[in-house]
């Protein structure tokens, strides 16, 4: 039974196009065949290790052990022997923080193309993620659902309601509020190339602003936002209550975030390290999405993707 998941699992993943994740990655590489020099190791194969690293949540060192033991993964990923541990590190430095935010923007315009992600009907909100109190970096914000103070950051992501998948992020400090980064995720969702454009926004009382209203009502986008400061409690008709259900897609999203990717609580310094952070969970819960779609199952277990490919 896993051998037949694994052939399933290794024609979708070579139906997923890297073409273009293999041009930004080898960008930062100076290596020509027929030149001096030690030839790279697969760049999408260590981009796509980091993924996998992540899915099972294990240190350089266990997941080096799995792929000496697992041939099937070693062929996925291009790889003849597992890399050594310093492999991982030098990747790293030599992609840097803006290769993720291009890999990241890539994967999800060719997800729009193949119709699995729609900006027809977004979501927008942010999270605190609880970091370590000697990071010079980050800043205490109010979680006012467990209502006490946190010290860390905030990650504010736009969902795709329907697949429940992140389109769109960014890392505050935690004390930021919610409606100042509208207008920076609005516009880069504003970037993709799609044939059903947004239509409806959802984002909860911290939205509730004359701009953001504005922004939205011009690009003929319905604003799906309680109002915030009101003498009358407002009544809202049946299609907005509906609607503004939808809402609460982006809190699942945070749910899973924290719960299986292992956010709850940050293990890494400053915010560029935390937003590269982000961008590998999200990536990863994206493909995950993908794959168990493709299999007939929920693009939102992440649960689902490790208990039958991992």
């Amino acid at each position: 039974m896993k051998s037949e998941r694994r052939a399933s699992l290794r024609k979708i993943i070579s139906n997923i196009d890297l073409s273009e994740a293999e041009k930004i990655l080898k960008n930062n590489y100076k290596y020509s065949p027929g030149k001096p020099g030690r030839p790279p190791l697969m760049p999408t194969g260590m981009f796509l290790s980091f993924i996998l690293m992540m899915i099972r949540m294990e240190t350089y060192r266990d997941y080096h052990a799995f792929l000496e033991k697992d041939r099937f993964w070693r062929q996925q990923l291009g790889f003849k022997k597992s890399p050594d541990i310093g492999s991982y590190t030098n990747f790293l430095k030599r992609v840097g923080l803006k290769t993720f935010e291009k890999l990241f923007k890539s994967i999800i315009q060719q997800l729009i193309n193949k119709e699995f992600l729609c900006l027809h009907f977004i979501a927008q909100d942010g999270s605190l993620l609880e970091g370590n109190r000697d990071d010079k970096e980050g800043n205490w914000g109010w979680d006012h659902i467990k209502e006490r103070h946190v010290y860390g950051y905030k990650i504010h992501v736009v969902v795709d309601t329907r697949s429940e998948l992140p389109l769109a992020l960014c890392i505050t400090k935690a004390n930021v509020h919610d409606s100042t980064q509208f207008n920076n995720l609005y516009n880069e969702i504003k970037q993709f190339n799609s044939k059903h454009r947004t239509m409806l926004f959802a984002g909860d009382k911290a939205y509730d602003t004359s701009k953001i209203r504005k922004t939205l009502l011009t690009d003929n986008v319905k604003p799906i936002i309680k109002a915030s400061k009101t003498r009358i409690k407002p009544k809202y008709p049946p299609w907005f209550v509906k609607k503004y259900r939808k809402r609460t897609s982006v809190e699942r999203f945070f749910s899973r975030l924290k719960e299986y990717l292992d956010l709850k609580k940050l293990h890494v310094y400053g915010k560029e390290c935390v937003l590269f952070f982000a961008y590998l969970c999200c990536i990863a819960m994206v493909l995950i999405g993908y794959i168990n779609y493709e299999l007939g199952y929920s693009p939102r277990s992440v649960k689902t993707f490790i208990r039958n490919f991992t």
